[in-house]
C-alpha cells in the first residue's frame, strides 16, 4: 500500500538531509528591523512520532510532502529509514514576498506555486490513499482543492476547526486572517468524504453547516510523547511553554503574579517563540506586577528534545487554556515528563481526571482559582507526588503511538475499499451522520 501524507513538520533528522541557508538580504533586513535571525526549529512532533512508527511497517510505502523554508531547490526529495520525503520551498519563502507581506499587510494568497508542486508530486507518487494533516493552514492545505477525488481517496485529520464559532470567540486572531483561513478550511471539508476528528462538536458543525455526508474517523495523531525523565536539580518553580508564548503566556503571568503574592519568591520559566509586539507588552506588564526578578525567558529552543529537557528544570507547570483548546501537546508533554500541572477546564481536559486526578483544573477565567492551585502544589508535596504518578498512568492509558498507527493503517485499507469498490466501512472504524440516508451505505 502506497500512502501519502501532506503536512508541515521539521525535525533534526530531516534538516540534516536538507540544504538549508538564509538569504544574505534577509539577514541584513532582520538586523535593520531589529528582528531575531532565522533559526530552524522542530515543528509538529506528532508527525515525526507517526513517521517513526511507519518505519516499522514493511508493507507500507510512506511518502511525506511538506513545505520547508530555507531549502535551496524548489523540491528536495530523499529516502531515510525507508520513508520517502518530498520537501518543497514554499511561495512565501522569498525575501521580496516577505517584504511585500510586511509592508502591505498581505494575508490572502492562492499559493499557486505551492499547489503546482504538490499536484505534480501527487501525480508522480500515484498513492493509493492521501492523508492530509490539518485543514487550517492554507499554505499547504489549499492543495486539497486540486486533488482529483475520483482518482485519489483523501482523508483530512483536523488539528482544530477554525469554522467552529468558539474558535473566533476565544482566540486572538486578525479578522482578515481568520476569514481567509476559515474559508479555505470550509472549501476543503465541503468537498471531501473522509475526515479525521475525535471531537463530537466538530462533527456536528461540519454535518450541519458544510458536509452532511462526511464520514468521520478518529483524528489519528501520534501524540504519545517520548520523554526521557531526567533526575536533575530544579531551577524554577513553574514553567509555561508553547510554540509561541502569544498563546496564553499573558494569562500564565497574571496567575503567577497572584500566586507570588501568597508565596513571595516563586519563579516562572517561560519557553517559546517571542513575537512582537506581544513580548514587549508582556514584559512591560511583568514590570508593572513587580515580578520581573521572578520571571525568566528561555525563548524558542531549536529541538523538541531541548524543550523536553528545559521543562524538567521546573517543579510544576502552569498551562492556561481557552475553551477551544483540547488537550494540547504541552499538557501531554508535562504529563509524560512527570511535571504536575495547573490548567483550565476545556471541552476535553476533564476527561483526564475521570479515572484518577491527574491535573488541577479551574474554570475558564478563574485566575484566583488557578493561583490557589499553584499554591496547593507548592505547599503539598503529597499532592504533587500523587498528581505526578496519576498523570503518567493516565497518559500511558490514553496515548500509544504504535497502536494508533496500526489502527490508522486499517482505516486506510477501509477507505481504499470504500472508494474503489463502494464497500461499506465497519462500525468500529468510523462515525456517520445519524440523520442522513447514505443510500444503503453504512459504517
Amino acid at each position: 500500500m502506497k500512502v501519502l501524507w501532506i503536512c508541515h513538520f521539521s525535525n533534526p533528522q530531516v534538516r540534516e538531509k536538507l540544504s538549508l541557508s538564509v538569504n544574505i538580504i534577509e539577514v541584513l533586513t532582520r538586523k535593520l528591523l531589529k528582528k531575531p535571525q532565522k533559526q530552524w526549529n522542530d515543528y509538529a512532533a506528532w508527525i515525526t512520532n507517526g513517521i517513526e512508527e511507519f518505519e516499522k511497517f514493511n508493507e507500507i510505502e510512506l511518502h511525506v510532502i511538506s513545505p520547508h523554508n530555507g531549502i535551496k531547490k524548489r523540491i528536495e526529495s530523499f529516502k531515510l529509514n525507508g520513508i520517502f520525503y518530498h520537501f518543497f520551498k514554499p511561495d512565501e519563502d522569498s525575501i521580496i514576498k516577505k517584504m511585500r507581506r510586511y509592508i502591505f499587510k498581505i494575508i490572502e494568497s492562492d499559493y499557486e506555486g505551492n499547489r503546482k508542486v504538490v499536484s505534480s508530486l501527487i501525480e508522480s507518487i500515484n498513492p493509493d490513499v492521501i492523508h492530509m494533516y490539518g485543514a487550517e493552514n492554507p499554505y499547504y492545505s489549499i492543495s486539497a482543492l486540486d486533488i482529483d477525488l475520483t482518482k485519489y481517496p483523501l482523508m483530512v485529520s483536523l488539528q482544530t476547526l477554525m469554522s467552529d464559532s468558539a474558535f473566533l470567540e476565544n482566540c486572538a486572531i486578525d479578522n482578515r486572517s481568520y476569514n481567509f483561513r476559515s474559508s479555505i478550511e470550509q472549501e476543503i471539508v465541503k468537498r471531501i468524504d473522509y475526515i479525521g476528528s475525535s471531537v463530537q462538536k466538530y462533527r456536528q458543525v461540519i454535518w450541519s453547516s458544510f458536509n452532511p455526508k462526511a464520514i468521520f474517523f478518529k483524528t489519528y495523531l501520534a501524540i504519545e510523547e517520548k520523554v526521557d525523565i531526567i533526575n536533575m536539580d530544579k531551577k524554577y518553580d513553574f514553567v509555561f511553554f508553547a510554540a509561541s508564548i502569544k498563546k496564553h503566556a499573558d494569562i500564565a503571568v497574571e496567575v503567577f503574579a497572584l500566586a507570588n503574592k501568597r508565596i513571595p519568591g516563586l519563579t516562572l520559566n517561560i519557553i517559546g517563540g517571542t513575537p512582537e509586539p506581544f513580548t514587549g507588552e508582556l514584559k512591560a506588564r511583568i514590570n508593572e506586577l513587580g515580578i520581573a526578578n521572578c520571571v525568566f525567558f528561555s525563548g524558542m529552543l531549536p529541538t523538541h528534545q531541548d524543550v523536553l529537557k528545559q521543562i524538567q528544570l521546573s517543579r510544576f507547570a502552569i498551562l492556561p487554556l481557552k475553551v477551544v483548546d483540547g488537550v494540547p501537546c504541552t499538557i501531554r508533554e508535562a504529563m509524560f515528563a512527570g511535571i504536575p500541572i495547573v490548567s483550565a477546564i476545556t471541552w476535553s481536559t476533564p476527561d483526564l481526571n475521570v479515572n484518577r486526578q491527574s491535573l488541577l483544573l479551574s474554570k475558564q477565567g478563574d485566575y484566583e482559582g488557578m493561583a490557589y492551585n499553584m499554591v496547593r502544589l507548592v505547599q503539598s508535596p503529597e499532592l504533587a507526588f500523587r498528581l505526578r504518578s496519576n498523570a503518567l498512568i493516565t497518559a500511558q492509558e490514553k496515548w500509544n503511538n504504535n497502536s494508533s498507527m496500526i489502527q490508522l493503517i486499517e482505516v486506510y485499507k477501509a477507505i481504499i475499499m470504500n472508494h474503489k469498490h463502494d464497500i461499506e466501512i465497519l462500525n468500529e472504524l468510523c462515525v456517520k451522520n445519524p440523520n442522513v440516508d447514505y443510500a444503503g451505505q453504512s459504517c
